[in-house]
């Protein structure tokens, strides 16, 4: 027997003393690791955060204590806590918890390259050749790069002889330029604000091309600390594939997650205007648009099985426009009565799993970024998310991105500062009249999705390519404020 599964069974025993129908263990470790440059040096840092955890079932509560405990007295007292929290209220009649069948698998994310065969000083250099290629554009003033690896083992064990053990890999990195210029600061960059991560070892960090992606970041800083405000108006409009992620994100994922749906995350991460019974039949977009929960391949969101134990698949939820299918996990699905189609249920450490995404992605279409402008002939292309707003139910929306251009008869002729762009879910969704093919999808990342009490934070995945919206309303940041 491993220590593991030693330390597991004093947990399973105290369970068993206080009633408990169902018992997990849970030992998550989590590394980050963080190597950033700024002229003129660099530094590199690393985080390392161990816990354990046990989860009950008993009578349809479920409770949970986690902590950084490593011997059998601490698991048994996260067990009798854990046991004393599963209460449920009076008239509350959710069902039973329904464990996943019993398995025995290990799995890790496919590297070619382990980050830990690369050493820091490595990494360093490498961020400073990313800062160096920026700083070297006429006109840049500033210029900072980071490269990110993030480790982390999950250790499952069931009180009915499961045992999953899964060790993610994920690595990415961004730079990022600056230029002063008449029009004021102009940001820029490569590959988006928040960093391009995957799950895969070195190489993908290699394949971005940092250095390249700076001098470019670099030379349309310069054009925007020049350019004028982006305009008020409204009209067609392509949205880069970067920006489409967290457009998805924010007004497609989180809206489709069936807690929010059945009104769990109120308190802090709010509900949605989707309900239950829109699934099959709610319009939600154009039917250009189609969008699939799928937890395969590099996004960050991969995972074979989710944290409590269920295998996961792709699952469709928007097909050529119709909402057919919710976010959802095991114990929710058990309590709305529903089928579970998207497995979800993820844990930062080991909290109590929440409903998440794993990735969710646009499907593509049909052509080039190109053929997109060529087809729009007027209008904007908006490019980098800056910052952005949604309210609690995932109605009406707000984006900044870095860059705009202006685009006429498909060519881009000017570029615009500090755009912005507003509108309503559907609507927005229902405008959309093309999406471009595989060549333009691209894989993103979202690294700080936070929901639930205590806050926890996920790491999911967007694929996306550009797309093409009939009617946009669009400005400008310090522009009149959008109605």
């Amino acid at each position: 027997m491993t220590r593991a599964r030693r330390l597991a069974a004093a947990a399973f025993r105290a369970a068993g003393r206080n009633g408990a129908d169902h018992t997990v263990v849970h030992f998550d470790t989590t590394a980050d690791e963080t190597t950033r440059a700024a002229a003129p040096g660099a530094g590199h840092t690393r985080n390392e955060r161990r816990e354990a955890g046990v989860r009950v079932y008993r009578g349809g509560a479920v409770g949970v204590a986690y902590g950084t405990v490593d011997d059998a007295s601490g698991l048994t007292e996260l067990a009798e806590r854990a046991c004393l929290l599963a209460q449920r209220p009076p008239g509350d009649t959710a069902p039973t918890h329904r464990p996943p069948e019993p398995a025995v698998r290990t799995h890790r994310t496919p590297v070619t390259v382990d980050p830990a065969a690369v050493t820091v000083a490595e990494r360093q250099e490498l961020a400073r050749e990313a800062v160096a290629r920026a700083l070297a554009m006429p006109g840049c003033d500033h210029a900072e790069a980071e490269l990110s690896v993030h480790r982390r083992t999950t250790h499952l064990l069931f009180d009915d002889g499961g045992d999953l053990v899964k060790e993610a890999v994920q690595t990415g990195g961004w730079a990022r330029a600056t230029a002063d210029g008449p029009s004021g600061p102009g940001v820029r960059t490569y590959p988006e604000r928040t960093g391009r991560h995957a799950s895969a070892g070195w190489e993908h960090i290699e394949a971005l091309r940092l250095s390249d992606g700076a001098a470019a970041a670099a030379r349309e800083a310069v054009l925007l600390a020049r350019a004028r405000l982006c305009p008020e108006g409204a009209g067609p409009v392509v949205i880069d594939s970067s920006q489409l992620a967290l457009q998805l994100h924010e007004s497609v994922g989180h809206p489709l997650e069936e807690d929010r749906i059945l009104g769990w995350e109120s308190d802090y991460a709010g509900g949605s205007f989707v309900t239950l019974q829109d699934v099959g039949h709610l319009a939600y977009g154009s039917e250009h648009v189609s969008v699939v929960a799928d937890p395969t391949g590099t996004g960050v969101g991969a995972t074979p099985w989710d944290d409590e134990g269920t295998p996961t698949a792709a699952a469709p939820l928007i097909e050529r426009g119709t909402l057919v299918g919710l976010l959802s996990s095991r114990s929710v699905a058990a309590a709305s009565g529903r089928p579970l189609t998207a497995a979800g249920a993820r844990a930062e450490g080991a909290a109590l799993p929440l409903v998440r995404m794993t990735n969710v992605n646009l499907l593509p279409g049909s052509g080039t970024e190109q053929d997109l402008l060529d087809t729009m002939g007027e209008g904007l292309l908006l490019s980098g998310n800056h910052s952005f707003s949604i309210d609690a139910h995932r109605e009406v929306f707000h984006f900044t991105c870095e860059l705009a251009w202006r685009i006429r008869g498909g060519q881009r002729v000017e570029p615009l500062r500090s755009p912005r762009y507003h509108g309503r879910t559907l609507d927005f969704w229902r405008s959309c009249a093309r999406v471009a093919g595989p060549e333009e999808w691209t894989m993103h990342s979202v690294t700080f999705c936070m929901k639930g009490q205590p806050v926890q934070t996920a790491r999911v995945g967007h694929g996306a390519a550009p797309a093409l919206f009939s009617h946009v309303r669009y400005g400008s940041v310090q522009g009149a404020a959008p109605g």
